[in-house]
């Protein structure tokens, strides 16, 4: 992945068509048997593409979009409102409680946030290369 270059990981999308990601000029590196979608992300795309997240994403879930100088999370919660965060040590707890609560996973299996999100195989590898020291804390 080039430095320029954000993945993320995007599910329950259906208001998300490819064309609007094509528009945006995003990449999609793969799609899931589920309908998910591997993306990569040019850092000058990263706030269309953070406006389309706002706007279409399906309420109830979230989208995180990371590289190797932060890892960002949109929330769209139930009733329509967004939260945003940068993962920090100081947010992970909120992050944890909402991950954990809008995915019905016990808040264990996602406490570590950082390990969490390295679970995923499509940034399993960059996790390991630039957040490894969080994820093995």
């Amino acid at each position: 992945m080039e430095k320029e270059t954000y993945l993320s990981y995007l599910m329950e999308s259906e208001n998300i068509k490819d064309q609007d990601l094509t528009d945006f000029g995003i990449d999609t590196v793969e799609k899931t048997d589920s309908g998910s979608r591997k993306l990569c992300i040019p850092k000058d795309k990263v706030e269309g593409y953070k406006a389309l997240i706002r706007e279409k994403m399906t309420p109830g879930f979230w989208n995180e979009f990371l590289n190797e100088n932060g890892i960002h999370f949109i929330f769209k919660l139930e009733d329509g409102s967004i939260k945003e965060y940068t993962l920090s040590p100081e947010n992970e707890q909120e992050i944890d409680t909402l991950c954990a609560k809008l995915n019905n996973e016990p808040p264990e299996k996602t406490a570590n946030v950082y390990k969490y999100i390295s679970d995923n195989d499509f940034y399993h590898d960059f996790m390991r290369e630039h957040y490894k020291d969080m994820i093995e804390r």
